[in-house]
């Protein structure tokens, strides 16, 4: 049996005129709702998918796949510090003004901010270090991967422009 297709993993890329126009679409549409301040305005983007991005794994405490748009506003909230989703808009913002990394897997290609939550070294330096505890939920800050760098955030949206993933890893 053959095994399973590595991740081609991209260096981290800061040009966003390097996205396709539904990614470039999709996180512009995010980013709209975050400047908002209004956890409920990131609806429209949700509503962009067939269906809900994953927002969490199934490991995680308290985690439910989301069943509707509805449902991922709440999942949001819920996740969020404050229970308003305040958390999870500054999260979302950190996030976006990192490089991204473009990470292919067979056929499928997904663009996954911040690019350090795909590829990470020991030891970075101190600005990259603070770049990341800036893309850390609150409820995580105490947490470390086996290499001892902070439980990041990631998002990942796909080349068509669907919003496929929001959770910690």
């Amino acid at each position: 049996m053959p095994s399973p297709p590595l991740d081609q993993i991209s260096d981290p890329i800061h040009d966003l005129a390097r996205l396709p126009a539904r990614v470039a679409a999709m996180r512009a549409k995010i980013l709209e709702a975050v400047e908002s301040g209004d956890i409920e305005n990131l609806r429209a983007p949700l509503e962009w998918n067939e269906t809900p991005p994953v927002l969490g794994r199934a490991g995680d405490r308290g985690w439910r796949r989301a069943r509707s748009f509805a449902e991922a506003i709440e999942a949001l909230k819920a996740r969020s510090f404050d229970g308003e989703g305040r958390e999870i808009l500054a999260l979302l913002a950190a996030i976006f003004e990192q490089p991204y990394a473009k990470v292919t897997r067979g056929p499928v290609v997904t663009y996954v901010w911040p690019a350090f939550a795909v590829r990470q070294a020991p030891n970075p330096p101190p600005e990259t270090r603070l770049a990341m505890l800036r893309c850390v939920r609150f409820a995580n800050l105490t947490l470390h991967n086996d290499i001892g760098l902070p439980i990041i955030e990631r998002l990942g949206i796909g080349a068509d422009g669907v919003w496929h993933y929001f959770y910690s890893g």
